[in-house]
C-alpha cells in the first residue's frame, strides 16, 4: 500500500500542458490533462498545487514537479469505496485501503513527505469486504469522514480525528443508514446524508456531532449534501423530488437558495460538488441519472450566474484542446479557483486540472479567505510587537500601529 511510482513530465506518459501559462497554483491560469486514461481527480489543495484522486486500481496525488505519484489503496472500481481527499497545504491525502490483517477496507491517511500510510480503524463490522471508507478530510488534515459499517450491513456516517478517535455520527431515523461526504477546515462541521423512513436520501449536517436535516423553507427535504465551505458556513448538495431535482446552497443564517436549472434539457439533474469560502463560487455538473458519469457538462456558478467551464476558460485566455469537455468536475480548491475532475477527450476519459487566474491578494487578508475582517484583526493584534511574520504589513520589522492602520484601511472583501 505504500509503494509508489511516478509518471513525470518527461516520462513515458507525460502531462499535457495546454497553455504557456504558469503551473497550477499560479495567477495566470492553466489547463492540464493528466495524460493517463481513466483518472478521477477529486480534491485539490488550497493553492491548487497538489491534487488527489484515483483510477481503477489505486489512489494517487499529483504535483507540477513530480507529476503523478501512485500510492496504492482500494478505490471504488477495485472493490473499495469513497473518494480521495487532501488537506489545504497539500501534505496529507485521505484514501481507502485494504487492511492486510482483516482483509477488509478501511480509511487511511497518506503522508506525502514520509510516504507512510496510517489506518484509522473501524467499528468491528464489515459488509462483504468493506469495513470503513474515506469520503473526505478536513482542511487542516486532522479529521476524516465517510461511511462505516455496523452489524447486519447497517451504514453509518463517521468522523475520525486524532483527538476523538472514531465517532459514529448516527441517524435521527432509527434503523436508517447515513454517510458523511465532506467536512470543513477543522472537522467540526460534517455534511452528508441519512435515509428517511422510506429510504430517500436527505441532506444532513452535523455540527460538533449534533445532526440537523437540511430542508426547504416549507420543511421539505432536500437531497444529500456534498460539500461544505472551509469555515463551515455554506453547504451545497443535490436536489430531490420536492424541489424539482435542483441543486442548492444552504446556510443556517441565510436558508436555502436553489441553483439554476439545467441549461441543457437532456441533462436534467444538478450535482454541486464544491463551494468556496464565501459561498459565491460553486462547481457543479449536469447529467442524466444514468451512466456514463462523464456524459454530462461541468459549470461554475459565480455570484448567481452559471458559466460552462470551457467558456469560462476561454474568457480567461486559457486554451482548451479541441474536442475536450470538462464533463465531470469532482472537486475544487477551497478558494474556488482550481477545479479538478474528469474530461471527455478524443483520446478517451482523462483527468483534468483547470486553474483559473487567482486575484492578487490584498494587504491585511492574513487568513487568505478573500476578505479583510475580524479574524485578520485578531491575528494582527495577537502578533502585536513581534518582529516578523505576515502581520508586519509594511515590512518595517515590527507589528505596530502602521500595520493596524493598513489593515483597517483594507477592511472588507478583496477585489476579485
Amino acid at each position: 500500500m505504500t509503494s509508489r511510482s511516478r509518471i513525470g513530465r518527461s516520462g513515458l506518459l507525460p502531462l499535457l500542458v495546454t497553455t504557456s501559462a504558469a503551473i497550477a497554483g499560479g495567477t495566470d491560469g492553466s489547463f492540464h490533462l493528466l495524460g493517463v486514461e481513466g483518472l478521477y481527480p477529486t480534491d485539490a489543495s488550497e493553492d491548487g498545487r497538489v491534487v488527489a484522486g484515483y483510477n481503477t486500481s489505486e489512489f494517487w496525488y499529483w504535483t507540477p514537479e513530480q507529476g503523478l505519484v501512485f500510492i496504492g489503496g482500494l478505490p471504488p472500481a477495485a472493490g473499495g469505496a469513497g473518494s480521495a481527499g487532501i488537506d489545504n497545504d497539500g501534505t496529507r491525502v485521505g484514501l481507502t485501503v485494504l487492511n492486510p490483517k482483516t482483509g477488509t477496507s478501511e480509511g487511511a491517511f497518506h503522508d506525502i513527505a514520509t510516504g507512510q500510510t496510517t489506518l484509522v480503524g473501524n467499528f468491528g463490522f464489515s459488509c462483504d469486504a468493506s469495513a470503513l471508507s474515506c469520503w473526505g478530510i478536513s482542511g487542516d488534515g486532522t479529521t476524516m469522514v465517510g461511511l462505516g459499517w455496523h452489524d447486519l450491513c447497517a451504514a453509518r456516517a463517521y468522523r475520525y480525528s486524532t483527538v476523538d478517535g472514531l465517532v459514529d455520527l448516527g441517524s435521527t431515523v432509527s434503523g436508517s443508514s447515513s454517510r458523511a461526504n465532506a467536512c470543513n477546515d477543522d472537522g467540526s462541521v460534517v455534511v452528508g446524508w441519512q435515509d428517511s423512513n422510506i429510504g430517500d436520501r436527505e441532506g444532513a449536517i452535523w455540527r460538533n456531532g449534533v445532526q440537523t436535516l437540511i430542508t426547504t423553507s416549507s420543511g421539505d427535504a432536500v437531497g444529500e449534501a456534498g460539500a461544505v465551505s472551509g469555515d463551515g458556513h455554506w453547504v451545497v448538495g443535490l436536489g430531490a423530488g420536492d424541489n424539482g431535482a435542483l441543486g442548492w446552497r444552504w446556510s443556517e443564517a441565510d436558508g436555502l437558495l436553489t441553483l439554476p436549472p439545467t441549461p441543457i434539457p437532456t441533462l436534467p439533474r444538478a450535482f454541486p460538488v464544491g463551494v468556496d469560502h464565501d459561498g459565491s463560487r460553486i462547481v457543479l455538473f449536469y447529467r442524466t441519472p444514468f451512466p456514463p458519469a462523464t456524459g454530462g457538462e461541468g459549470y461554475l456558478w459565480i455570484d448567481g450566474e452559471l458559466h460552462s467551464l470551457e467558456t469560462l476558460a476561454a474568457e480567461q485566455g486559457i486554451e482548451i484542446p479541441p474536442g475536450v469537455r470538462m464533463a465531470l468536475p469532482l472537486g475544487m480548491s477551497n478558494d474556488g479557483y482550481t477545479i479538478v475532475g474528469t474530461a471527455r477527450t478524443p483520446e478517451g476519459i482523462q483527468g483534468f486540472i483547470l486553474d483559473l487566474p487567482r486575484p492578487q491578494g490584498c494587504l491585511g487578508d492574513l487568513d487568505d479567505d478573500g476578505t479583510v475582517g475580524p479574524i485578520d484583526l485578531s491575528t494582527l493584534l495577537g502578533a502585536w510587537g513581534s518582529d516578523s511574520g505576515p502581520a508586519d504589513l509594511d515590512g518595517d520589522g515590527i507589528v505596530g500601529p502602521t500595520d493596524l492602520a493598513t489593515l483597517l484601511g483594507s477592511w472588507g472583501p478583496c477585489d476579485r
